[in-house]
């Protein structure tokens, strides 16, 4: 458990949901970040209020995005399936001038093989520009003899299957029924260079943002779970829930998909600055949860409180817009969500300590906390496997760290950086197997919970 989620207001001055936040990144320079609110495009890429719209006048602002260099310059290229695409350089917003399928219906795009790939809505057909264009006649690729169970391409994404980018990356296509259909190659239009791979049946994408790039892998929102092309492209459909990214947590996935798989708002998301792999998994029309995945330890754990529609990243700092109040929030920012405190509630895993079939007599525990000031917390002790509802309460920690101006010199102690903070508590419990349970409440510090150590008396078996 880390108590790392504080969020700040970045941006306001908008009304009701933000449902997209379009990031362009320069090849130099700061990046700039758009959202979608209403029926308008503003820049958000400066804290405070927002002004006018700099694209106005939209049916709708549930854009899908991607960039590509040209020639004339760096573009973000954005679709929402009602309008005829937008594209930005850098300075200005304008129409796009490619041409072949109905442009106001593109709804999904992807930049692959250095070609700008687009697809309409309702449609088994992908579209492809020359390499590094962004302007032209497309070219159409039809996929429809090539699924065998209808529908409509839902996204395209690029699978590097080689562990870099080159000439190794594979075209997925993902079908709303649950296929992947896989290309290799460069150039669509000859068959020397463009090859299929093959056809995998996986679960159904949920959403429209149903995908992402996380290094060379390609990480899929399905209704088996969270998954990977490496894992789930080379198992058969019924090993997901074996080799899914969110295994340890699939029933919880299943019961939110089943809940909510229709609602506005999935989508995954790489915050790599806090070594986060996250999906937000909406709960209704005004609240979401997430999903999160420690990338490193793979560890999972679930934010709330944070009612995001959409996600984005400006300059490695992640930013969300939240889902009915008009405003774009920058994550991560500070100890405090808002203004208010931090509630995070961990339980560790059941441990029989290695004998199974005896009882011990649970006397003290010590959990281990690694913080940049004392933490206050809250225990309870679970045994046998049975998750009794918390009776210790969670107490706001303390400032440790001196007011520059109020502390006296020599007497008050500096803040200082993460330090290790231990202590035995008294319990009391008898059981086979136990397991701790901490909840803190805080707007101060930062604690990572490390560890825990048990005291306990040996029984026999019962």
């Amino acid at each position: 458990m880390t108590v790392r989620k504080g969020h700040t207001s970045h941006a306001t001055g908008m009304s009701g949901a933000v449902e997209s936040l379009l990031e362009y990144t320069p090849t130099t320079g700061t990046g700039e970040l758009f959202a979608g609110n209403g029926t308008s495009l503003f820049d958000v890429s400066s804290a405070g209020a927002v002004g006018a719209g700099v694209v106005t006048g939209l049916t709708n602002v549930r854009f899908q995005h991607t960039q590509i260099s040209t020639s004339g310059g760096h573009f973000l290229f954005a679709v929402n399936g009602a309008d005829t695409p937008r594209t930005y350089n850098g300075s200005a917003w304008a129409n796009s001038t490619a041409t072949g399928p109905t442009m106001a219906n593109l709804v999904w795009c992807n930049n692959h093989q250095r070609r700008l790939w687009f697809g309409e809505k309702d449609s088994m057909s992908a579209w492809y520009l020359a390499v590094n264009s962004i302007t032209g006649v497309a070219a159409e690729f039809p996929l429809g003899g090539v699924a065998k169970l209808g529908g409509y391409i839902m996204a395209m994404g690029t699978w590097s299957r080689d562990g870099g980018a080159g000439a190794d990356d594979v075209a997925v296509f993902l079908t709303s029924e649950g296929e992947a259909i896989v290309y290799a190659g460069t150039d669509p239009s000859s068959a020397s260079t463009w090859s299929l791979v093959g056809v995998f049946r996986i679960g159904k994408p949920i959403g429209r943002r149903c995908m992402i790039k996380a290094g060379a892998d390609l990480i899929m929102v399905t209704q088996d779970g969270f998954v990977a092309a490496s894992q789930i492209l080379i198992a058969d459909r019924s090993q997901a829930d074996a080799v899914s990214i969110s295994q340890q947590i699939n029933k919880a996935v299943n019961d939110a998909v089943q809940a909510g798989s229709s609602l506005f708002g999935w989508q995954p998301f790489i915050y790599p600055k806090g070594a986060m792999l996250m999906f937000n998994v909406p709960q209704s029309a005004v609240e979401a949860h997430q999903y999160v995945f420690n990338t490193i330890t793979r560890a999972p754990c679930r934010f709330t409180g944070i009612n995001a529609a959409c996600w984005g990243l400006l300059n490695d700092s992640a930013y969300f817009g939240g889902q009915d109040d008009g405003t774009v929030y920058k994550f991560d920012d500070g100890n405090d969500d808002n203004g208010s405190n931090i509630n995070a509630d961990a339980l560790q895993a059941f441990n029989d300590f290695r004998s199974p079939g005896a009882n011990k007599r649970f006397t003290l525990v010590e959990p281990i906390f690694q913080s940049n000031g004392a933490p206050s917390a809250a225990l309870d002790v679970n045994l046998d496997y049975q998750i009794r509802r918390p009776t210790a309460v969670a107490s706001t920690s303390p400032v440790t760290a001196s007011k520059w101006g109020i502390a006296k010199w020599g007497i008050g102690k500096w803040g200082s950086a993460s330090q290790t903070y231990r202590g035995w508590r008294g319990i009391r419990g008898i059981g086979r197997a136990a397991s701790l349970r901490i909840r803190i409440s805080t707007s101060v510090n930062q604690p990572s919970w490390l560890v825990t150590n048990w005291l306990y008396v040996p029984g026999g078996p019962l």
